[in-house]
This record gives structure tokens, sequence and C-alpha cells, in this order.
């Protein structure tokens, strides 16, 4: 599982010489699965990404020799080491390596498990990553049904399958589809979150592109305005999330006011008053 470059040639690069390398290096002796995850911590802060996928193929080598496959922090190096592949971008390694955190989690937890549920959101997103959405779909599914069992309708991992399932069916356009389940992950984030939470802002904004794209243009301007409320609270004035949402926001009203003055003309010609969607 190694890759070709060896450990020294990891600690030695200039780019990683800091006191916590340092220090690694004269205790390699010593060395175990814990601190590997700490120096892929390190490394990823470091955008070193490949060092990362290092390191953490290191812990789970010292994990499966001492305590076994079948065993719960060697199923979790096991998955930070998919999810390395898959920041990378490199979906076949990472697929690998879900489907055995998936076997074992099944193995020791049960089929039903939260821990399997975990690994079908994280298959679901690889699938639908590489457009194999009948896949994908399926695994946000199960995902889904598990938490929906296990923790029920108030819980942040429910409302996330929600949210992913919903931004599923949006991306195939099936807005109809998306809206129920962006509205419900939206009332459980606004209810254990609050209104100053990244996933609040983001459930109110898939519902103001849904929203839009079911020409609904007065409520996606609402929500997307909400979105914007609570981004401008929690991130700095010029990130690019505010932009993009006030760009947003301009586009939305110019379909607001046209479909608007369409409708007062509409009501002049027929004689009935002015009516809102």
């Amino acid at each position: 599982m190694d890759l070709l470059l060896n450990r020294e040639h990891y600690l030695c690069d200039d780019s990683l010489n800091n006191s916590s390398f340092i220090h690694f290096h004269t205790t390699s002796k010593k060395i175990s699965a814990e601190n590997y995850n700490e120096l892929a911590i390190i490394s990823k802060e470091k955008g070193l990404t490949k060092k990362v996928i290092y390191f953490y193929q290191k812990a789970l080598a010292l994990r499966t020799s001492s305590l076994g496959l079948l065993n719960s922090k060697t199923i979790a190096s096991v998955k930070r080491l998919a999810e390395a592949y898959f920041d990378e971008g490199m979906s076949k390694e990472s697929l690998i390596f879900y489907k055995k955190s998936l076997e074992l989690n099944q193995n020791l937890f049960g089929e039903d498990s939260l821990q399997v549920a975990s690994d079908y959101s994280a298959l679901a997103k690889i699938y639908f990553r590489e457009e194999n959405l009948e896949e994908a779909f399926s695994f946000y599914l199960r995902a889904l049904k598990i938490r929906e069992t296990h923790l029920g309708g108030k819980h942040p991992l429910t409302a996330c399958s929600q949210y992913e399932l919903g931004y599923f069916y949006a991306a195939s356009e099936e807005y109809s589809l998306a809206l129920p389940l962006f509205e419900k992950a939206l009332e459980t984030r606004v209810e254990l979150f609050r209104f100053s939470h990244p996933e609040t802002a983001k459930s109110y904004n898939s519902l103001a592109m849904c929203q839009y794209h079911l020409f609904h243009y007065d409520k996606a301007y609402e929500y997307l305005s909400e979105a914007l409320k609570i981004k401008e609270m929690i991130f700095p004035k010029n990130d690019e999330r505010i932009l993009v949402c006030k760009k947003n926001l301009i586009e939305i009203e110019k379909f607001y006011l046209k479909k608007e003055k369409h409708t007062l003309f509409r009501a002049m010609l027929i004689g009935l008053k002015v009516f809102k969607f």
C-alpha cells in the first residue's frame, strides 16, 4: 500500500521543515498510527495532499498489523484514506477504500448501522461525481433510510441525507422532488443550528435555486436573501460565497420584476385584481 517514495523523503522535504516534523523524525522508532494521523492533518493544512495520502497509508498499515482489520480504529483509518483519495480527485482509489470500509462496518456493526449509512453517503458522492446516477441515487436513498430509522427526522445527519438526496434531484432537474427534501433539511437546520450556521445558509441557497427553476421568483428571492444575511454574518465581506449570492440575487430580481409587470399587465387587460403567486 505504501507509495514508492520512502518516509525519509517526506520528512526531509523543506516544505515540512517545522518543529513537529523535526521532532517526529528524531523519534521515528516510536512512531504510532496517531503520529501519522497528526502528520496527515498538518500536511492537509499545508495543502500537501499526496503526503496526506502517504501518512494515512502508514497509519492504516500500523493499525492493520496491530489491531487487525475488523476493528473500529482500523476502519477509521480506511475511511480517512478513502477521504484523502477523494479530495485528491482519485475516485477509483477512493471507491476501493470506501467499499472496504463498508464491508468492515457491515461485519462489525451490522447492515443497518449508522456507520454503514456514512459509507453509503460517501459512496453516493463518488458515484455522483462519476455520473453513475443510478448507483448514486441508490446509496443516497439507503443512507437516508438508515438515518431516519435510527435518528429520526430532527437530526443533523438526517438533514444532511435529505439535503444530499435533494441536491441529487435538483442536479437531475427534478426540482419538484428536490423541493420537499430541501424544505425538511432547512427546517431541521434552523431548529438545531438557528440562523447563523453555514449549513442553514446552504439550505436557504439551495431552496432559492430550486424555486428559481420552478419559476417561483418571489420565493427564490426571499430564500436567497436569507442565505445572504447568514453568509454576511459568518464570512468575510469579500468572500466569494457572498459575492456569488449577491450576483444571483440581482439575476433573480430581474425575472421577478419582469413577472410582476407581466402579471399586472395581464390583470389590467382582463379587469382582475393583481395577484401574487
